[in-house]
Parts: C-alpha cells; sequence; structure tokens
C-alpha cells in the first residue's frame, strides 16, 4: 500500500507542475495545480506513515516497478 502511495503522491506532484504551466500560459490562477500538489503531498505523507523505513530517491523506481508487476513483493 505504501508502495502504490508513493507512486501516486509522486505522479500528482508531476501533474501539478504540467498543470501549473498549462494554466499561467493560458493566464489562469493554477487552482488545479496546486489542489493537484496538496494531493500528491498527503499521499506521500500517507505513504510514508504507513512505511516503517524511510523513503529514499532510490525507491521510487523500484515502487513504481512493485507496482506495475515487474518486481515481486
Amino acid at each position: 500500500m505504501s508502495d502504490l502511495l508513493l507512486v501516486l503522491g509522486v505522479a500528482l506532484c508531476i501533474l501539478s507542475v504540467v498543470l501549473a504551466v498549462i494554466q499561467l500560459l493560458q493566464t489562469q490562477p493554477p487552482r488545479a495545480a496546486v489542489i493537484c500538489l496538496l494531493a500528491g503531498i498527503v499521499a506521500l505523507f500517507a505513504g510514508a506513515a504507513l512505511n516503517p523505513d524511510p523513503f529514499a530517491p532510490g525507491d521510487i523506481p523500484t515502487a513504481f516497478g512493485r507496482v506495475t508487476g515487474q518486481y515481486g513483493a
């Protein structure tokens, strides 16, 4: 479950950057980007709360592989 939340949090944070650029190019306030970023941060914290080991940057590809089924549990 913590792997899924880690991948979801990272994906939402990356999506928020894309949304911010699009909304700023359209001269709109980046409200959706902020909501997406906050949801990503909440997902990251929830994943960290469920996992007793701290996250490291190298955990992201491993978690993505486990979520997609490339690696065993």
